[in-house]
C-alpha cells in the first residue's frame, strides 16, 4: 500500500495526460501517483480542484505537488495542505509580487505573440506556439499536445498572492535550460529560493523531452521530504 503521494498538475492550455511519460518512470510502489485535470474556468476553480485532489490522497501520508509553468500560481494558492511542491519552469510567487506585473519579465516576448484573447477573457494558443513549448520534444507528442490544446479563462492575478504555499513547506525547482517560453534568469532566480533544485538541458516541456530526469528528480526530492516527516 502506498505510504505517500505525488500529485501532478499540468500546465496552462494542456491536460493531465501530458504527464504519462513521467508517470511511466515513477516506478516506486510505495508512492501513489495522482493527476489533476484543471477546469481552466478561473484560478479559484483550478486551486479548488488541486485542494480536492490533495484532500483525496492525504490519508495515505505526505503529499508532493508537482506544478508546471502557470500552475505554479495554482500551487501557490491551493497546495497548502501538501508537504512539498516541485516547480518545473514554474511561477513561484514571492510575497508581495504581482504575477500580472511579472509577465513582462517572465516570458519570451516572441512566445507571448502566440496568445490570443477573446472578448470574454478566454485565452488560447496559436499553432506557432509549438516551436516555443516543444522545441526539444518528440514531434509525435508535441503534435498531439497541440491538437488537443485547450483554451482557458484562468487569470494571472494582479494582486500579490498572500501566503504562497511553497513558503510553508519544502520546495524544489527544475530549471529548463533550453526553454524558449520562460526566461532562464527568472527560473534560476526561483530555483535559488528552493530547498532542492536541478538544471535539465530541455525545452519548456521536460515531461516530454526529458521524462527520465524529470521523474528521477521528482521521486528523489519527494522521498527526501517524506524521510524528514
Amino acid at each position: 500500500m502506498a505510504e505517500s503521494s505525488i500529485v501532478l498538475v499540468h500546465g496552462s492550455f494542456f491536460s493531465a495526460w501530458s504527464w504519462i511519460p513521467v508517470i511511466e518512470r515513477l516506478s516506486n510502489n510505495q508512492v501513489h501517483i495522482q493527476t489533476v485535470e484543471l477546469p481552466f474556468t478561473s484560478l479559484a476553480d483550478d486551486a479548488d480542484a488541486l485542494r480536492k485532489t490533495i484532500s483525496d490522497v492525504a490519508s495515505m501520508g505526505p503529499v508532493t505537488v508537482v506544478c508546471h509553468s502557470y500552475t505554479g500560481i495554482t500551487a501557490a494558492v491551493g497546495a497548502h495542505d501538501a508537504q512539498h511542491v516541485v516547480h518545473i519552469a514554474a511561477r513561484m510567487p514571492a510575497i508581495g509580487e504581482s504575477q500580472s506585473e511579472l509577465n513582462k519579465d517572465w516570458g519570451n516576448p516572441d512566445f507571448r505573440t502566440c496568445f490570443q484573447f477573446a472578448s470574454d477573457g478566454t485565452m488560447s494558443l496559436t499553432d506557432e506556439a509549438d516551436q516555443y513549448l516543444f522545441n526539444r520534444s518528440p514531434q509525435a507528442l508535441a503534435s498531439i499536445a497541440m491538437k488537443y490544446r485547450r483554451s482557458m479563462k484562468s487569470e494571472i492575478p494582479v494582486a500579490p498572492i498572500e501566503n504562497p504555499a511553497w513558503k510553508t513547506m519544502k520546495s524544489s525547482y527544475i530549471v529548463c535550460t533550453d526553454d524558449l517560453a520562460v526566461k532562464l534568469d527568472q527560473q534560476r532566480l526561483r530555483a535559488g529560493w528552493a530547498d532542492y533544485s536541478i538544471e535539465i538541458d530541455s525545452d519548456h516541456s521536460p515531461f516530454f523531452s526529458a521524462p527520465q530526469q524529470t521523474a528521477d528528480f521528482i521521486l528523489e526530492t519527494h522521498l527526501a521530504v517524506v524521510g524528514e516527516q
